[in-house]
């Protein structure tokens, strides 16, 4: 039984793997360009990693159509290589704060829409188009503190969410003054602060 079992997990990863003839280029975002042959070949064939296999090249296929359906692709690739996208979580958060941007800007413009337009009754109401507007601009408002919200994020997952406090405890005497400086350096996870 156990023989059985390695002989599949073998055969399994064995057809995961690309062949290095069939490896595709890097191109843009981190995402593997295909040519129309590869394409045709192994329609899934899309990756992110240095030693692909067919998993990570269907999942990096689906994040670039989800940014394909929201109509953001040119933002998320971009989005992905302006942070140096190491891995695919970071990939898929970059698309994903591509996608929010690009709705909160749509309804910003919505909002600026409803609120310019000319007092008169829209939908039998007068004033309608300033409540459109209002939650237009308040979706606006909700989507750019999670697009702020998606940074911070990314930048917890890269320094461990790690913050560094210095109490200094400062006696001043009468007539006398205190100076307190110190040096705040922002760095890498394993960067140490002084």
């Amino acid at each position: 039984m156990r023989m059985d079992a390695n002989s599949l997990e073998d055969g399994a990863k064995k057809a995961l793997q690309i062949k290095k003839n069939d490896l595709p280029l890097v191109g843009a975002g981190g995402e593997l360009s295909l040519t129309k042959e590869q394409e045709i070949e192994t329609p899934a064939l899309i990756n992110t990693v240095d030693k692909p296999d067919n998993i990570t090249a269907e999942a990096s296929r689906d994040r670039l159509q989800l940014t394909v359906g929201v109509d953001c692709v040119g933002m998320a690739l971009d989005a992905s290589e302006t942070i140096q996208a190491k891995n695919s979580l970071e990939k898929m958060l970059a698309h994903q704060l591509a996608a929010a941007h690009k709705l909160a800007m749509t309804f910003s413009k919505i909002a600026l829409s409803c609120l310019n337009q000319p007092d008169h009754k829209v939908y039998g109401q007068e004033g309608m188009h300033v409540v459109e507007g209002a939650r237009a601009a308040n979706t606006s408002a909700k989507l750019m503190d999670v697009y702020q919200k998606g940074l911070l994020s990314l930048s917890k997952v890269r320094t461990g969410g790690q913050q560094t406090l210095t109490v200094q405890h400062v006696n001043v005497t009468d007539g006398g003054q205190a100076v307190v400086t110190g040096g705040i350096k922002a760095g890498a996870k394993d960067e140490k602060q002084q």
